[in-house]
């Protein structure tokens, strides 16, 4: 799996071929993926309502939650590192809604 950077002006391919590239490596399967894109979804919403610095502890705690899952082998090694790749750029809400787009392009381009 290629590098993710969270900037699609950088990376102008970030929610196509960066996107696909992605979804291919996962090898796994979107319902278990949606369980965390319905996470980012809620968190999302709430940092609407709340300051950003009261959402960013339960965006890092995303990076248990892909360990657990790891460790139960129903998220597999490269979905575990897109997960942490991805959290360790969230500094904004704007970045958690990039993180967001992303993963709703990699979800697109995984589902078979």
């Amino acid at each position: 799996m290629d590098k993710i950077v969270l900037d699609y002006i950088k990376e102008p391919n970030l929610f196509d071929s960066v996107a696909k590239k992605t979804a291919e490596s996962l090898k796994m399967s979107s319902t278990q993926m949606r369980r965390f894109y319905d996470y980012l979804i809620d968190l999302l919403v709430k940092a609407d309502e709340k300051d950003f610095s009261e959402i960013l502890p339960f965006i890092k705690m995303l990076n248990s939650k892909v360990a657990y899952a790891y460790a139960r082998k129903h998220a597999t090694i490269d979905f575990k590192n897109m997960i942490e790749t991805c959290v360790a750029q969230v500094d904004s809400k704007e970045k958690l809604m990039i993180f967001k787009l992303f993963f709703e392009a990699v979800l697109g381009f995984a589902k078979r």
